[in-house]
C-alpha cells in the first residue's frame, strides 16, 4: 500500500519533465561536408594556385578567426558546466558543535564528507544542457560566418590593390599624354602657330592630371595599407587574381545553408531551451544525499537524506525569468525572420549584379575602344588643323574616364561571384580553408 503512492508520485514527477528541443537538424547543418566545412559543391582547384594559397593564409591568420575560436572554447566550457548538473557533487568540510548541559559546555569538531545527487528538477538541467549544446553549434556556425567574411575581405583587399595599381598606371599614362600635348603646343607657340589660349588650356588640363595622379597615389598607398593589414606585407608582384567558380542558382538551398542563418537557428533552439528551463524551475526539485562524519566517540556516523525543495516564488523572480526568456525568444524569432529577408534580398541583388555585370563590362570595354580611336583621330586631325586643341583634350579626358569605368566594372564583376560564395560559406571550400582544423 505504501509503494503505490510513491510510484504514483514518481510517475507524476517524470511526466512533469519538459521535453527539450531537438538539435538533430542543427547539428547536421554544421557537420563535416556542409558548406564551409569541406563541401564538394564547387571546384577547389583555386586552392592550388599562388592566389588561392595567399587568400587561405591570410584568412587563417585573421584575428577575427581567433575570436571565433575563443567563442567556441567559451561555449564548450559552458556545456561542460551544464553537463555537471547530472553528476554527483562531492564536498568535504569540518563541522563544529557546542552543547550546553546545565552549567558545562562541550564543544566538538568533526570532519565530514557529503555526496549529493540531483534526482529531479522538472527538466531544468536537461534544458540547460540542450541550450548549452545549441550555443556550441551556434559558435561553430559563427566561425564559418567569420571565416567566410575574412576570406572575402582578403579577396577584396587583393582586388582593391590591383585596381588601384591600374588606376595609378592610368593616371601616369594620362599625365604623360597631356605633357606631350603641352610640349607640342609650346612648340607651335614658339613658331607663332599656337595661341595663348591653347597654352593656358593645356596647362590647366595638365595641372588637373597632376592632381589626379596625386590622388591616385594616395589611394594606392591606402590600398597597400589595407592589403598589408590582412596579408602581412605587400609583395613585389601580386599573384594573378583568379575568378570564382560559379555556384548553382538554387537560392532556396543557398539561403538555408547560409552560415548566418545556421547560427541564428541554433541560437533560436538555445532560447527555446532557456524558456523551458525557466518554466521547469517552477517545479519542485528532489535531491538525494549522503553525509558521513566522525562521531565524537571516535566512531563513524553515516546519514542518508532525500530533500524536496519547492519555491513559492513570493518575490516573483521565477515568473519574471519566464517572461524574460519568452521575450528573448520572441526577439530572436523576429531577428531570424528579418535575417531571412536580408539574405534573400542579398542573393537577389548578387544575381542581378551577375546578370548586369557582364553587360556593363562589355559596354565599358566598347567605350574604351571607341574613345581610344577618337583620341587617335582627334590627334591626327589636330595636327593638320582640322580639330581644335579643346577637342583633343576632351577626347583624352573621355578616354581616361572610360578606362576608369572599365576598371571599376571589372572589379565589381569579379567580386560579385565571391560575394555569393561568402553568403553560403562555400568561399572557404573554394580555397580549401580548413577552419575546423584550427584548434579552438
Amino acid at each position: 500500500m505504501t509503494r503505490r503512492p510513491l510510484a504514483m508520485c514518481a510517475l507524476a514527477l517524470l511526466a512533469a519533465c519538459a521535453e527539450a528541443p531537438d538539435l538533430t537538424a542543427i547539428e547536421a547543418s554544421i557537420a563535416p561536408g556542409t558548406p564551409g566545412l569541406g563541401a564538394k559543391r564547387i571546384s577547389a582547384s583555386l586552392a592550388e594556385t599562388p592566389y588561392g594559397q595567399a587568400i587561405a593564409a591570410a584568412t587563417l591568420d585573421n584575428p577575427a578567426l581567433g575570436r571565433a575560436n575563443a567563442a567556441i572554447r567559451l561555449s564548450l566550457a559552458e556545456k561542460r558546466a551544464a553537463d555537471a548538473a547530472f553528476k554527483p557533487d562531492l564536498s568535504v568540510g569540518i563541522g563544529g558543535e557546542t552543547r550546553l548541559v546545565r552549567s558545562s559546555a562541550d564543544s566538538t569538531l568533526s570532519p565530514f564528507v557529503r555526496v549529493s545527487q540531483l534526482v529531479y528538477d522538472g527538466g531544468a538541467a536537461l534544458a540547460d544542457q540542450t541550450a548549452a549544446q545549441a550555443r556550441v553549434f551556434e559558435s561553430r556556425a559563427g566561425r564559418i560566418e567569420t571565416g567566410s567574411s575574412a576570406a572575402l575581405s582578403a579577396v577584396e583587399a587583393h582586388q582593391e590593390l590591383l585596381s588601384r595599381q591600374k588606376l595609378m598606371a592610368l593616371a601616369q599614362d594620362n599625365l604623360r599624354a597631356l605633357r606631350d600635348i603641352a610640349a607640342h603646343i609650346d612648340e607651335r607657340t614658339a613658331r607663332g602657330a599656337g595661341s595663348t589660349t591653347d597654352r593656358l588650356t593645356a596647362e590647366s588640363r595638365l595641372a588637373d592630371a597632376e592632381t589626379r595622379l596625386a590622388d591616385a597615389q594616395g589611394n594606392l598607398d591606402r590600398a597597400k595599407a589595407g592589403y598589408a593589414r590582412i596579408f602581412g606585407a605587400v609583395p613585389a608582384s601580386l599573384p594573378a587574381a583568379r575568378p570564382a567558380p560559379a555556384l548553382h542558382d538554387r537560392d532556396d538551398e543557398n539561403l538555408r545553408l547560409s552560415p548566418r542563418l545556421r547560427a541564428i537557428e541554433a541560437r533560436l533552439r538555445a532560447a527555446e531551451s532557456d524558456l523551458i528551463a525557466a518554466q521547469a524551475r517552477t517545479n519542485p526539485s528532489v535531491e538525494l544525499g549522503a553525509t558521513g562524519r566522525r562521531a565524537s566517540g571516535g566512531g563513524g556516523d553515516l546519514g542518508l537524506d532525500l530533500s524536496l525543495n519547492y519555491s513559492l516564488d513570493t518575490r516573483g523572480q521565477r515568473a519574471a525569468a519566464i517572461d524574460a526568456a519568452q521575450a528573448r525568444l520572441d526577439g530572436i524569432r523576429s531577428e531570424r525572420d528579418e535575417l531571412v529577408r536580408d539574405i534573400r534580398e542579398a542573393l537577389t541583388f548578387v544575381r542581378s549584379d551577375q546578370r548586369t555585370g557582364d553587360a556593363r563590362v562589355a559596354a565599358a570595354r566598347a567605350a574604351v575602344a571607341s574613345n581610344k580611336a577618337t583620341v587617335a583621330a582627334a590627334s591626327e586631325q589636330f595636327g593638320i588643323g582640322r580639330r581644335s586643341l579643346l577637342d583633343l583634350l576632351d577626347a583624352q579626358r573621355d578616354y581616361v574616364r572610360a578606362q576608369e569605368v572599365l576598371i571599376s566594372a571589372e572589379k565589381a564583376r569579379f567580386l560579385t561571384d565571391y560575394a555569393v560564395l561568402a553568403l553560403t560559406g562555400d568561399i572557404l571550400d573554394v580555397f580549401s580553408i580548413d577552419i575546423a582544423g584550427v584548434s579552438p
